[in-house]
């Protein structure tokens, strides 16, 4: 059962250190004055939870040694990157206007 526990909160914590940029960033730009910021967080996160699936499966499947680190590394990248294409592309939707 503690296996099982430390699983989860491993796993919740990776789901916030995926989701969390790219909702600060949302936020951020609600505050500012975009009333549209939160909408397309639905379709991003998906995107961003299979695009780390995919490389920790690519990763996994490579044979890389040391899979935890790996695994905090993509989710770390592809969140960081989600949430700079995400700011990019609604300040370019916002001054588009």
């Amino acid at each position: 059962m503690p296996r099982l526990i430390l699983a989860l909160l491993a796993l919740a914590l990776l789901f916030c250190l995926l989701c969390g940029p790219v909702t600060w960033v949302a936020l951020r730009l609600w505050r500012r004055g975009d009333p549209g910021a939160f909408r397309p967080l639905r379709a991003v996160w998906i995107a961003q939870v299979a695009l780390a699936c995919a490389l920790v499966f690519a990763a996994d499947s490579a044979g890389l040694t040391n899979p935890v680190g790996w695994m905090v590394a993509i989710v770390l990248a592809v969140s960081l990157g989600g949430a700079a294409l995400f700011a990019a592309w609604r300040l370019m939707v916002r001054f588009a206007r």
